[in-house]
Formats: structure tokens, C-alpha cells, sequence
């Protein structure tokens, strides 16, 4: 029986997705870094996806609506992320905010003691993990984790319908960011 899924950032969880790339013939660090240079943005697929994820705040803030800390924001990223922890086979990175608002209500965290300090009611927990995992003798899978602690009921329920809509879209960015990684690899060949 496989082991259940978890992360030393979060004491449970509430939502995890899950993806696995195929084949890589690289060593693993090599393919943990390969994934902290990735600009996600680069990709038109994953660009528009996340340019429709952040249009309400956009409008938001050209009416004049916006607070002025969602105004400031950048584009969404992985540079967006805490690291929280980083070896040879895997990477974590961290976000905290109440994922569900237009302007996803990011905290802003220093680093991973920060991001395990949070004790907030009001917002849920955020850990992305993409891990190297062996396959073969010099292959290696990467996967890709997510997982989100909502610490409250009240937390929990506003974060589901979020979460429900936006797991294809999620899904189809961990997907393409894996085949990113396996394309880079493959033209190295």
C-alpha cells in the first residue's frame, strides 16, 4: 500500500493534486533546478490561463476598487513563491493567502520558519513540491505535488468552489511546467 502524501510545512491537508512527468535522463539535481528557472510565463498556454486567472483584479483595480496592496502585485509566477526548502532531489515552495479573492489575499512570508509560523484563521496554506524521483537506473520522474491546508471550516468552505474551479486549469499548468522540464532535458541529448 503507497504511503499517504505529505510535507513537514503543514500539519494536514485539506486539497492535493498530483502529477508525475516521464523519463528524464538527467540527475536529479540538475532536474531541481531546471524547475527554479522555469518562467512559467514564457508558456502561452499556462500565460493565458493565469492572465484569466488575475483579470477580475485587473478590473478591480481600473475601477478603482482594488486595494492598494493587490494594486503593486506583479504577475503571477513562481518567483510569486517562498522557497521553503530546496536539496539535491526535491524543491518546496510556499504561498499563504485566501487563494479564493480576486487578488488571492497573498501574506507575504520570508521564509519557511515564517511560512510555519502562520496561524491565521482567515487564510489557507499553500505547499508545491516537485520532487525527482528514480525510475531506472540513471532516470528520474519528476513530480509535482500540491497541497492546501485550510485551518478552519469557514476557511475550507471558501476555498472549495475555488478549488473545484480551478483544477483543470491547475492541472493543465503542472502538466506543461513537467513537459517543459522533460523537453529541456531532451534537447540536451
Amino acid at each position: 500500500m503507497p504511503a499517504t502524501p505529505s510535507t513537514p510545512f503543514l500539519p494536514s491537508y485539506s486539497f492535493y493534486e498530483c502529477h508525475t512527468s516521464g523519463a528524464i535522463a538527467a540527475p536529479p539535481e540538475r532536474i531541481v533546478d531546471a524547475v527554479t528557472q522555469i518562467d512559467m510565463r514564457t508558456d502561452p498556454v499556462v500565460d493565458r490561463l493565469l492572465r484569466i486567472r488575475e483579470w477580475p483584479a485587473g478590473v478591480f483595480r481600473k475601477l478603482g476598487v482594488a486595494r492598494a496592496a493587490s494594486a503593486a502585485q506583479p504577475p503571477f509566477g513562481i518567483d510569486t513563491f517562498t522557497l521553503l526548502n530546496k536539496d539535491r532531489n526535491a524543491v518546496s515552495l510556499g504561498l499563504v493567502g485566501r487563494f479564493w479573492q480576486f487578488d488571492f489575499g497573498l501574506v507575504t512570508i520570508a521564509d519557511a520558519e515564517a511560512f510555519m509560523s502562520v496561524n491565521r484563521p482567515d487564510v489557507a496554506k499553500l505547499v508545491l513540491r516537485f520532487e525527482a524521483q528514480p525510475c531506472s537506473a540513471d532516470r528520474y520522474s519528476l513530480r509535482t505535488e500540491t497541497f492546501v491546508y485550510c485551518p478552519t471550516w469557514r476557511t475550507r468552505v471558501a476555498m472549495t468552489p475555488y478549488w473545484l474551479a480551478i483544477r483543470l486549469a491547475s492541472g493543465w499548468i503542472r502538466r506543461r511546467t513537467l513537459a517543459r522540464v522533460e523537453q529541456h532535458f531532451a534537447l540536451e541529448r
